[in-house]
């Protein structure tokens, strides 16, 4: 009789040894889990920011051309994240040039979408 006291005993060890080690993986996963999140909303706040910085600047530039009597306003795009340049035409406010041109910003904004759905379909 005492042997199987002993051994249901043992058994009992081990249940419970394997119970704590499957909640010590479990807890480890969520603390994994956790993090990532964490460092992917820092990510997007540092993305949001950046956005905003770019902006402001874009803002202070063209109130400084404006100061100087030029026709350059400088802005960004958020679709392919990139600033460009319009030369305008100081009495009718006519864009004379755009840098890049307007085709070039149509196309990188095109090549980010292809990638991004070539990436996507990958996944």
């Amino acid at each position: 009789m005492e042997i199987f006291k002993v051994a249901s005993q043992s058994m009992a060890n081990v249940a419970t040894s394997s119970h704590a080690q499957s909640s010590t993986q479990t807890r480890e996963v969520e603390r994994t889990q956790i993090q990532q999140d964490a460092t992917q909303n820092l990510t997007e706040q540092n993305n949001e920011t950046l956005n905003e910085k770019v902006k402001e600047a874009t803002e202070k530039l063209n109130r400084q051309m404006e100061d100087l009597g030029t026709s350059i306003r400088f802005g960004y795009n958020d679709k392919i994240e990139a600033m460009y340049v319009n030369v305008m035409e100081m009495k009718t406010g006519d864009v004379i040039r755009k840098i890049p041109t307007e085709q070039a910003m149509k196309l990188s904004e095109y090549f980010r979408e292809a990638v991004g759905v070539l990436f996507d379909k990958e996944s």
